[in-house]
């Protein structure tokens, strides 16, 4: 096949450059809170001589300043992609040769060559582009001629209007890439990220592809590489080497779907944890940001489907070195746990947060509309305001300070750790790593369901964070508090299954032929279900009854 695609706002973004280049310029004043690219541009035209302050950002971005940009994710799998399976891959692009109003006449086809030259595209041992293979038009129509020349099988662009265009080939296929309502466009396929636009047109990722992609961060040969099934987040292989030596790849969730970023945290938690001497983790190797890829050390261990009493001891040890750490480095360098909690506030927003898109799809799911109305809403309605008035006043509204959180994985348990054949536990999984509440942690561990913990060591988890954080004069009171609260956030949680999104997401991590999306909703139900009944039963003190 021929694959044409456009340039800027396409393969190139500029989410955090044109704010930058604005302060840096004057063109805005330094303490304006700009939220994106729409939202500036916006401002600007409602200033005197707006419009063409714009144009002159506009050129300062893509020319002078083009060195900032960044990458879609999901853009350098695709090219990879597209060498291996031998697709001819041509950027046509819409870009005159200079910026308005700029007096340095700085060329932006330049400096989007130098881009791409800076991004490997013309690299024979990586995406493997000519510079014959970009095209540069003056005007939309020029555009239309080169990719009508070019017989272009699927065009990919962020702009409606590309299509819209009356000599659009009609041989080629469309993709308008973004955050579009696909209702709103006849014969035009929109999608918002670079995985499902893969998979469009080239299929599912498979072993080869993931060799393939390795390539560049694993330095031996690869002798198998081999998915591991069940994973609820993140698709992982196993990656054998020669010499009886294994990795672990992760590839991590698409960040135009979830934006968090996965791969950054891990990598340098990981490696922050290694250099303050805690060994009990995964070793981190080498990663690959454009390719959302991360290299990990193999841990040959088991699951810990049934703990004992030494394999808590374990965690407590872990949750205390971390504890140890919080108070030993740098705060500046790690920023906060994903989905923290640190207020009353912050937690209840949560809460009502997931319901609210919960709610959204129960048009759809009867059974999903009747649990929320009759079982979820009156008991959350009560918990919500018995916990929040129970809760310390240093931070129902009010961030705690951070010389009382910690650090945290914010999936920390059994179900996220491997026991080697010594009995140690290696913990996994930091993604979400950063700085919590030591509330979230403890609440957690108890509530999460594939802790399978029995009442004695859920006691003695309690009794060891009690001590662990007895420092915080407001621990066990703000503990008492929160525990419902995140009893009930874990009914909504476990219903995941019910948001689009986030289902495709778990079949994608999941990988397994039979995964049943219906079959895993009435699990779900059952689950949330109980969760709910395990709040009711428990009394405004933390207790286990």
């Amino acid at each position: 096949m021929n694959i044409g695609i456009d340039f800027d706002n396409t393969i190139a973004q500029y989410v955090t450059s044109f704010g930058e280049v604005a302060m840096e310029e004057g063109i805005i004043d330094g303490n304006w809170e700009c939220k994106g690219k729409t939202e500036l541009r916006d401002h600007l035209r409602r200033q005197p001589n707006g419009e063409k302050t714009w144009m002159k950002l506009q050129g300062l971005v893509y020319g002078k300043y083009m060195y900032r940009a960044e990458m879609f994710f999901g853009v350098a799998n695709f090219l990879l992609k597209c060498k291996a399976q031998n697709h001819s891959v041509f950027i046509v692009s819409h870009k005159t040769e200079y910026g308005h109003f700029d007096p340095e006449k700085i060329s932006l086809r330049q400096e989007a060559l130098k881009w791409m030259e800076t991004k490997r595209f013309f690299d024979p041992e990586y995406f493997g582009l000519d510079m014959e293979d970009v095209f540069f038009a003056d005007t939309r129509e020029e555009k239309i001629n080169i990719i009508t020349r070019l017989k272009c099988s699927w065009f990919i662009d962020d702009l409606p209007e590309v299509f819209e265009e009356k000599h659009f080939p009609d041989s080629s296929q469309k993709i308008l890439f973004g955050s579009y309502k696909p209702e709103q466009f006849k014969n035009i396929t929109v999608l918002n990220s670079w995985r499902k636009i893969s998979e469009k047109i080239l299929g599912q990722i498979t072993n080869q592809d993931i060799v393939f992609w390795a390539k560049d961060i694993v330095d031996e040969s690869m002798e198998n590489v081999e998915k591991i099934l069940g994973r609820g987040n993140s698709t992982v292989y196993k990656i054998d080497v020669p010499g009886e030596k294994s990795y672990v790849l992760k590839h991590y969730p698409d960040q135009l779907v979830d934006n968090r970023p996965r791969l950054e945290t891990e990598f340098k938690a990981l490696q922050m944890l290694y250099e303050h001497g805690i060994k009990n983790v995964p070793q981190p190797i080498e990663k690959n940001c454009d390719l959302n890829l991360g290299l990990y050390e193999w841990i040959n261990g088991k699951k810990v489907d049934k703990p004992i009493v030494g394999d808590l001891d374990q965690a407590i040890q872990f949750a205390e070195k971390l504890y140890i750490l919080s108070k030993q480095i740098d705060v500046n360098h790690i920023g906060i746990a994903s989905e923290a909690c640190l207020s009353a506030y912050e937690l209840v927003s949560q809460i009502e947060n997931r319901y609210s898109r919960l709610n959204a799809q129960s048009n759809e799911h009867i059974e999903l509309a009747i649990f929320l109305e009759e079982v979820f809403d009156p008991l959350w309605k009560k918990v919500k305001n018995e916990s929040t008035s129970l809760w310390p006043e240093e931070s129902r509204m009010q961030n705690l300070p951070r010389n009382k959180q910690t650090l945290s994985s914010s999936d920390f348990g059994f179900h996220n750790c491997v026991k080697v054949s010594d009995g140690s536990l290696t913990f996994l999984d930091f993604d979400y790593f950063g700085w919590d509440d030591p509330v979230k942690l403890t609440a957690d561990f108890i509530w999460h369901p594939a802790m399978n913990l029995n009442i004695e060591l859920k006691k003695k988890w309690n009794a060891a964070m009690l001590k662990l954080f007895s420092g915080d004069p407001y621990f066990e009171e703000r503990l008492n508090a929160a525990m419902p609260l995140y009893g009930m956030r874990w009914a909504l949680i476990v219903l995941n299954e019910f948001l689009p999104e986030l289902a495709q997401k778990r079949r994608d991590a999941d990988g397994s032929k039979e995964y049943d999306l219906e079959k895993r909703q009435k699990i779900q139900f059952k689950k949330a279900s109980q969760y709910c009944e395990r709040v009711k039963n428990t009394v405004f003190r933390f207790t286990f009854a």
